[in-house]
């Protein structure tokens, strides 16, 4: 048995509260590039997912909700073909992306999806610089429980789909952008 089809035989498949499914195309690693606009209460920018696709696999599935999906290019810089579902009121919208070249089947392979938030995006909070202590400058956070991420990051929203991270945050020069990461 290889490598490969190890890590697919021991992640679950059924999460009924996510569209993804890591039996076929699990994501591993997320490169986030956001900029914050306080102004329009948005985060815009994208999100670079490196997976791992099944051989077998023609789709890899994410989750999403009031997210606006722009585009979405494979490692190759070539456009992918993409779906955006009809909206289900507790899921949010299940976003399917065309896995139509093997190369695009194997592990570490990449694609980028170019989106933007909604303001209503119910993991984020913009507190104007009113409700913050020292009432100079804006505050927002996110808040991603239980099911929430998919409202700022096209993502495999599901406690059993583990992946690391980096991040790149572009805000006001004024301010700061923290995560839970190396700053």
């Amino acid at each position: 048995m290889n490598h490969t089809e190890q890590s697919f035989e021991v992640l679950p498949t059924t999460d009924p509260h996510t569209y993804a499914l890591p039996q076929e195309a699990v994501v591993t690693h997320l490169h986030l590039q956001l900029s914050a606009d306080f102004e329009s209460k948005a985060l815009s920018g994208s999100a670079t997912w490196t997976y791992t696709a099944h051989e077998s696999a023609t789709h890899i599935h994410f989750d999403t909700d009031g997210l606006t999906i722009e585009k979405v290019s494979h490692a190759n810089s070539a456009e992918a073909e993409w779906e955006l579902a009809d909206r289900d009121q507790h899921l949010g919208s299940r976003l399917t992306i065309t896995l139509d070249d093997s190369a695009f089947r194997k592990e570490n392979s990449s694609l980028t999806i170019h989106y933007t938030t909604s303001p209503q995006a119910a993991a984020v909070q913009w507190l104007p610089k009113e409700q913050t202590a020292g009432k100079a400058h804006p505050f927002m956070f996110t808040q991603s429980q239980a099911i929430l991420a998919r409202t700022w990051i096209p993502v495999q929203d599901s406690p059993g789909i583990r992946f690391t991270y980096d991040a790149d945050i572009e805000c006001p020069k004024e301010l700061m952008a923290l995560m839970s990461a190396s700053n």
